[in-house]
């Protein structure tokens, strides 16, 4: 063999290597311990395992050989073998940095964050610096939603070793989360100039998108899924700025593309749901919520979401009990709050909606339809001053909602102030000529004047 050729693959030529002296001396540790490193590189880690685990079973006090077959299995996904693999480690040779780290990533897997963080804290008190263990540690603090903490990690990360494009990344993650989408976009071009690759161009895209820099999102989004054309996570981020843009049908396919990737993606399934929602599909946005559900049983939004559809089909029950179930899960949800106002106005149950209501507007006072409903469900009691002054507050908001002029205007008929109830029926025509019930209610009027 030249030499040449030992340049271009040196692997390979070190993995024949060393197969040969397995060949001579199937129990040779050092080879085994070698060669399975090598093939652990390439990927190859099925290969690998076997020869860290006759290794092992040949030098069961080898504390580097138990380590690295700690690390393949934790690659192969196999957290708790791993996790067992690394303690032995740590027992042969206490104070094992890359041992203690490598064991604190299985635990951050397995979401054991506190563990984690203790073994990274072990690893750095052997090996203050270690910037691969510095950044895996913020990881762990931003399980525990310990964001601030999490960034001080990452930036100590990136101090021992600038071009850290890992650390750049999720230290930009975090600063998303922390809504310091400015923060997140400087890091993630940094890290984008080290490295181009598609998670780093996708959440450049996720945060400019936070950002209402729709056009720019997209471009950064439509990179990644160029990179990697079945990256979910990209496609359900690109859908949501194509819906914020107003293409619909592009949102549309982005979500459902999405979904057929990752059918486990319930953010995707929850906008699509949305999006069918808007554009009156109702069967299509009930499925999508229901799906939500089934993935996240906890999520909120989805019961709110799937109880406007049963409103909207004047399914009642079905749709009182999923706001119910929305609001008990999240109590200050002034949207469930004030949707099941609704519905309880149209059982007739004016009292409760009044309840509702008053709640949503003490949580937002800026919802004008929740001003408007509670103005409603007053009029239907009889409890006209109340409604109208109600109806003012909606109107101050959204002066030109003919739903709330024309119930203003029934409201003032019905204490006989004839003149303000022509202005509004009047006003609500004008604004919607396909009010019926405005029309209606206005020709009661020049009856009854």
């Amino acid at each position: 063999m030249q030499l040449e050729d030992l340049l271009k693959d040196r692997r390979e030529a070190a993995i024949a290597d060393f197969s040969r002296a397995i060949t001579l001396d199937e129990d040779y540790v050092w080879a085994r311990y070698q060669r399975g490193q090598v093939l652990r590189e390439l990927g190859r880690h099925a290969e690998a395992l076997e020869d860290f685990a006759r290794a092992a079973a040949a030098d069961p006090e080898d504390a580097a050989v138990q380590a690295e077959l700690g690390e393949t299995l934790r690659l192969l996904r196999r957290f708790d073998e791993a996790i067992a693999a690394f303690g032995r480690a740590i027992a042969l040779r206490p104070g094992y940095a890359w041992a203690l780290g490598s064991r604190g990533q299985a635990l951050r897997s397995l979401r054991r964050y506190e563990e984690a963080i203790a073994d990274f804290d072990a690893a750095l008190a052997s090996s203050p610096g270690l910037a691969w263990v510095l950044a895996e540690r913020g990881e762990a603090k931003r399980g525990l939603g310990r964001l601030d903490d999490a960034v001080i990690d990452y930036t100590r990360a990136i101090e021992a070793d600038p071009e850290y494009v890992w650390a750049l990344g999720h230290r930009a993650i975090v600063l998303r989360e922390q809504g310091r989408y400015g923060e997140a976009v400087a890091d993630l071009t940094r890290a984008l100039a080290i490295e181009p690759a598609a998670w780093l161009f996708a959440e450049r895209g996720e945060a400019r998108r936070l950002m209402d820099q729709h056009d720019a999102a997209i471009a950064d989004l439509s990179r990644a899924i160029e990179s990697n054309p079945t990256y979910a996570w990209a496609l359900g981020s690109r859908g949501a700025a194509f819906r914020a843009v107003g293409d619909s049908e592009a949102a549309l396919a982005d979500f459902s593309r999405a979904l057929e990737l990752d059918p486990q993606y319930a953010w995707a399934a929850m906008q699509r749901g949305v999006l069918q929602r808007a554009a009156g599909r109702h069967d299509e946005a009930l499925a999508d919520f229901s799906r939500v559900i089934e993935l996240e049983p906890t999520h909120s939004g989805a019961y709110a979401e799937r109880g406007e559809i049963h409103r909207l089909r004047r399914s009642f029950d079905e749709a009182v009990a999923d706001f119910s179930r929305a609001i008990e899960l999240r109590p200050d949800y002034a949207w469930a709050l004030g949707s099941r106002g609704q519905v309880f106005r149209s059982l007739g149950r004016y009292q409760e909606a009044v309840a509702d209501l008053s709640r949503a507007m003490e949580l937002r006072p800026d919802l004008s339809w929740v001003a408007a409903e509670r103005g409603e469900s007053y009029r239907l009691l009889k409890r006209y001053d109340e409604a109208i002054a109600d109806f003012n507050q909606a109107l101050d908001l959204n002066p030109r909602d003919a739903w709330t002029l024309a119930r203003r205007g029934a409201a003032y008929q019905a204490l006989q102030v004839f003149e303000e109830a022509y202005i509004d029926l009047t006003r609500a025509v004008e604004i919607d000529p396909n009010n019926a019930w405005a029309w209606a209610q206005r020709g009661s009027l020049f009856r009854q004047m």
